[in-house]
C-alpha cells in the first residue's frame, strides 16, 4: 500500500469512526495513528503492538498493512480502540505483532483468535465506549508481560491531589509522524516509537493532552496511534487510556479514553482481572 493510499485509508477510518456518532471530547475530533516528535523504542515498551490487517488480501502480512496500535493486558489480550475494529466483519482475520519494526515485514506476528469491542449505549457525547479488544492464542505471547490496568479513579485521585498537572504522559505507537507547520503531511516508517504529552484536562471519560512541540517541547501522537496507551511517566507499567481522537493535522490535542471510569472497568472486566 502506497504512502497515499495508507493515509486515504487512515482517513477514511475516521470517517467510519465518527459518522453518525456525536462529537466525543470537546474540539475537532479525528481518529489518531502516529507519533509525533518521538524516539524508536528499540526492545523498550515490548507489550505495546501494531494491530496489522490485510487490506490488500495478498494473503501477505507486512509493514503496510498496520491498521492500529494496542497494548498486551493480558496473555491472551490485546486492548486497542473500539473504531479499529467495529467496521469489520466478525470473521475478519486481524493479526498483532510485538516486533519495534514493521517494515518491510515483521520478523514474528501473531493471528488473533477473534475480537470484540464496547456498544454504544446511547448518543452520550461525553463517552464515546472507545475501546476494543482482540484476542491472542495461548502461548502466543510468551516471554512479554502485561501491562497493568488503573485502580478505579485513578486519575481522578492524582488530579485530586495535584499531581496531574505537573505529569508527563508516555505515548507509544507505530503511527505516522505529522508535519509541524505548513500543508499538512504524514510520514511513516513502520517504527514502533515513544513520546511525552504535557497533561491538558480530565474530564469524566477523557484525558487531554497537549501535543502541540513548538508550545511544550514535547510530542504527541497521530494517525494509526489511535488504539496505543497513554502511561504516566512516573509509571510506565499502568495504561491509563487509550488513543481515540484529536485534531486533524496532529498538531495541537489528544483526547484519549480512560480506563479507570466504571464504564470501562465493566467493560474490561469481562475479560480481565481487574485491579
Amino acid at each position: 500500500m502506497s504512502q497515499r493510499a495508507r493515509v486515504s485509508w487512515m482517513l477514511a477510518l475516521a470517517a467510519v469512526a465518527c459518522a453518525g456518532e456525536p462529537a466525543a471530547p470537546p474540539g475537532p475530533g479525528l481518529p489518531l495513528a502516529d507519533i509525533n516528535n518521538g524516539t524508536p523504542t528499540g526492545p523498550g515498551f515490548g507489550n505495546v503492538g501494531a494491530l496489522l490487517f490485510d487490506f490488500n488480501r495478498n494473503n501477505v502480512v507486512d509493514g503496510d498493512d498496520q491498521l492500529c496500535t494496542g497494548t498486551l493486558i493480558a496473555p491472551t489480550v490485546f486492548l486497542t480502540a473500539r473504531h479499529c475494529v467495529d467496521f469489520l466483519p466478525p470473521t475478519a482475520q486481524l493479526y498483532v505483532s510485538f516486533e519495534p519494526d514493521l517494515t518491510p515485514a515483521p520478523a514474528r506476528f501473531i493471528a488473533a483468535t477473534g475480537f470484540t469491542h464496547m456498544q454504544r449505549q446511547g448518543p452520550d457525547q461525553a463517552d464515546a465506549e472507545d475501546l476494543g479488544l482482540v484476542f491472542l492464542p495461548a502461548g502466543s505471547t510468551a516471554g512479554i508481560t502485561p501491562a497493568g490496568l488503573p485502580p478505579l479513579g485513578y486519575l481522578d485521585q492524582l488530579q485530586a491531589q495535584g499531581g496531574l498537572s505537573k505529569e508527563l504522559f508516555i505515548n507509544v505507537g507505530y503511527g505516522v509522524a505529522a508535519s509541524r507547520t505548513g500543508q499538512p503531511s504524514f510520514a511513516y516508517d513502520g517504527l514502533r516509537k515513544v513520546s511525552r504529552s504535557r497533561f491538558m484536562a480530565l474530564q469524566p471519560a477523557w484525558l487531554g493532552l497537549l501535543m502541540n512541540t513548538a508550545a511544550t517541547g514535547e510530542g504527541g501522537d497521530c494517525f494509526g496511534d489511535s488504539g496505543g496507551p497513554k502511561f504516566l511517566e512516573s509509571n510506565p507499567t499502568i495504561v491509563v487510556a487509550t488513543v481515540t481522537t484529536g485534531d486533524r493535522p496532529c498538531r495541537a490535542t489528544s483526547w484519549d479514553y480512560r480506563l479507570d471510569t466504571p464504564r470501562a472497568r465493566a467493560f474490561l472486566g469481562q475479560y480481565v482481572t481487574l485491579p
